[in-house]
């Protein structure tokens, strides 16, 4: 008793050494590099306004109103034993999977938060799903990273058919290997029918919440690209790390397909962050949730790796990298006008509830 005293003391203390710690780190680096805090904002919205937004608003919104309703039982069904039986994962976790793979990252935190708060999963069975549904989606990883980056389709393609499978390995991996506690059946099956007003809101919350994500770690890289900026490779490997936007658009100038894959698969920790706040109800393992990120880092390289000797790439694709920017025009329009209209949306729809108190 008293050694779980002392450790749990000990672990308070140093949570709150770090947070002082990190407090004078962010005040510093504010103050004595807020050039490069301004360029990573800038790039950062850029960012969101030109890739993130316009691929994953609408995905928040679906997935929202899929996962409260029927449809993600429809969606589900035929995929059902393979999750139950296969990959060993809690029932109902099919629908899930697949909205994770279609979403994109945060899509399918955010379906396992609602599933939870709805009694459709058990705290243990949500730990376990949120431990695999993880994964970059199609808009982003043929759309951004295949065309716009790598100027090929067919690099988007292999790209994507490599994350699938890292996907599903790290499904299999997780499911026959971490065991719960509880796993009974749903508390609630019967199907309700979520009110698509309510699966605006919570996209509009979510998309807010990830692109401020994705702003702050776009400034803190430019920060550590100031500090380490005679250390390239360096850089590089931690904006990787850190993000996966940025570091895709700075390791497709120089490095082959299959690292870039394994980047993807990883996720960065801004996704990471974005995960765990998706999943605040939720008290997930994070030591055990970042294994299963490099587990599937490592199989969606390994994956690229061996499709690219199946299906080779001339090497002219890598060298047009250079000579491609990413228009952000027409998605700038797009998504103010969206943002706008989401806006307005949820204004009225405040204005109306008032009147009817």
């Amino acid at each position: 008793m008293i050694w779980i005293k002392n450790h749990n003391e000990i672990k308070k203390n140093l949570k709150i050494i770090f947070t002082l710690f990190t407090v004078v780190l962010s005040i510093f680096c504010a103050i004595n590099y807020s050039k490069e805090c301004s360029k990573g904002v800038i790039n950062g919205i850029s960012f969101c306004v030109s890739v993130l937004i316009p691929s994953l608003f609408l995905f928040m919104i679906i997935a929202s109103y899929i996962s409260n309703s029927v449809i993600s039982k429809i969606i589900g069904t035929p995929f059902e034993r393979l999750a139950t039986k296969l990959l060993n994962l809690p029932n109902g976790s099919s629908g899930v999977l697949i909205l994770s793979l279609i979403g994109g990252y945060p899509i399918g935190a955010r379906c396992i938060e609602s599933l939870y708060l709805n009694n459709k999963l058990n705290e243990e069975q949500a730990k376990k799903l949120s431990l695999v549904a993880v994964s970059s989606g199609p808009g982003f990883v043929m759309n951004y990273v295949g065309e716009a980056l790598l100027n090929s389709k067919k690099a988007g393609i292999i790209l994507f058919v490599s994350q699938i499978i890292g996907f599903f390995t790290t499904a299999l991996i997780i499911g026959r290997c971490v065991k719960i506690k509880d796993d009974n059946v749903v508390i609630k099956q019967e199907d309700s029918n979520g009110s698509f007003v309510d699966a605006v809101e919570k996209g509009c919350k979510s998309t807010v919440s990830m692109c401020a994500m994705v702003i702050v770690f776009s400034a803190i890289i430019e920060v550590i690209n100031k500090v380490v900026i005679s250390q390239p490779l360096s850089c590089d490997v931690l904006s990787g790390i850190l993000e996966v936007t940025t570091g895709c658009n700075r390791l497709s100038l120089k490095y082959p397909l299959h690292i870039i894959s394994a980047v993807i698969g990883f996720g960065g920790i801004c996704v990471h962050a974005q995960v765990f706040s998706a999943l605040k109800s939720v008290k997930i393992n994070k030591g055990l949730f970042f294994l299963s990120r490099i587990i599937q880092g490592i199989t969606s390289g390994f994956s690229t790796y061996i499709l690219l000797i199946l299906f080779p790439i001339s090497i002219n694709v890598f060298s047009s990298v250079e000579k491609t920017i990413p228009t952000t025009k027409t998605p700038l329009v797009g998504s103010i006008a969206l943002i706008l209209t989401a806006v307005c949306f949820l204004n009225s729809t405040s204005k109306i509830n008032l009147k009817r108190r």
